[in-house]
């Protein structure tokens, strides 16, 4: 899958927002098959390190959801980010995901409501304790809460080797997708944390590659 950037920062009648929407569609479909809405409706999109683009994939898919008349929420659980969804979105960061798991705030003061057509956020807020804020069924009851007024929660998932609490996320999710950004992990590497995933219970329903680059012919490259 081509690399990602905010749909929302580019003109949506664009060549390059096109041929985004048409990747999303193509991601949708597959996870369409494979029970999200269904049975998996908190999903994770999780990456092995950092800057790898699970956020702004979780971003755009949900845009890319909103504007297809469903309504997303989404969460972004990787407390330890310093590129948040709230900057993406230009929404207040706090209070956030943080503030609810720890009581400071209820959920309802913590999302933020359309920021984008069909999209509510939950930004990650600032956390006391990373780690021990996802200890224990607070988390897990907060997606059931947001899942019952919304067709599908969209989770931002901590880097499986920069959090600890990652493996704690991910057992509170339906599924997740594992994204890898090519070339930069070898394959054996990428298959460890594969399995690393499954072995949490939680079913692995697909992988992105992001950051794939081809070559492009210029006269093609000067339509983009």
């Amino acid at each position: 899958m081509a690399s990602y950037e905010a749909i929302t920062r580019h003109d949506p009648k664009s060549r390059r927002s096109e041929v985004i929407a048409t990747e999303l569609g193509y991601l949708w479909s597959n996870l369409l098959q494979r029970g999200v809405l269904e049975t998996h409706r908190s999903v994770g999109f999780v990456a092995i390190g950092e800057g790898e683009g699970s956020n702004t994939l979780a971003a755009n898919l949900a845009l890319f959801l909103g504007s297809k008349g469903k309504n997303i929420a989404l969460v972004e659980a990787a407390l330890r980010n310093k590129d948040t969804l709230a900057d993406i979105f230009h929404a207040t960061p706090e209070p956030g995901l943080a503030e609810a798991l720890s009581d400071r705030a209820s959920l309802r003061d913590a999302i933020r409501l359309e920021v984008a057509p069909g999209v509510n956020l939950l930004p990650a807020g600032k956390p006391l304790d990373p780690f021990w804020a996802f200890t224990g069924e607070v988390f897990r009851d907060s997606l059931k809460q947001l899942l019952s007024d919304h067709d599908l929660c969209i989770v931002d998932v901590p880097g499986l080797n920069r959090a600890p609490e990652a493996s704690l996320v991910v057992r509170s999710l339906d599924a997740v997708v594992l994204v890898v950004e090519a070339n930069r992990h070898r394959a054996d590497v990428v298959q460890r944390n594969i399995g690393y995933l499954r072995s949490l219970g939680t079913p692995v329903i697909g992988s992105v590659v992001n950051e794939l680059v081809h070559d492009v012919p210029t006269i093609v490259e000067k339509l983009m």
